[in-house]
């Protein structure tokens, strides 16, 4: 049980810090397999030597005594690793942030799809008069 929560918390740690993430999960996934797997192997060579059954009891208790046994912390390294990359990268700070301003809530678009302008959107200058005056002359209204 303390081999899965150090090696979910060492698959968070990777999985959140290490850019691109998923190599990240795949270093936690690959350190706890290599850390396992030496404990699996140096166990076997231990149970052909003699005198040394209470140590292999209590090597037992800590790292299992079946290969089922010791997929758990690997595993736990994956999801810890798996699940602390989603959640930072939805709270990374390097994404633009999405903005609604007021604007985008006040304006409506028309039936033509355009926008319709509000007043105070634009300022009203002297040449907007003059061409609003050209554009009324030569339509005649």
């Amino acid at each position: 049980m303390i081999l899965m929560a150090a090696f979910a918390f060492l698959g968070a740690l990777l999985g959140l810090f290490w850019r691109p993430r998923f190599v990240g999960a795949a270093i936690a996934v690959a350190v706890a397999g290599a850390f396992q797997g030496g404990a699996f192997m140096a166990l076997r060579t231990l149970e052909s030597q003699v005198n040394h059954e209470h140590l292999l009891t209590q090597l037992h208790a800590l790292f299992g005594e079946t290969p089922i046994d010791f997929a758990g912390p690997v595993l736990a390294a994956f999801v810890g690793a798996v699940f602390s990359a989603l959640l930072g990268g939805m709270a990374d700070s390097r994404r633009p942030p999405v903005l609604v301003t007021a604007d985008s809530l006040r304006r409506k678009a028309g039936k033509d799809g355009r926008y319709a302008r509000l007043e105070g959107m634009v300022e009203d200058r002297a040449i907007h008069a003059k061409a609003e005056s050209r554009i009324d002359s030569i339509l005649g209204l």
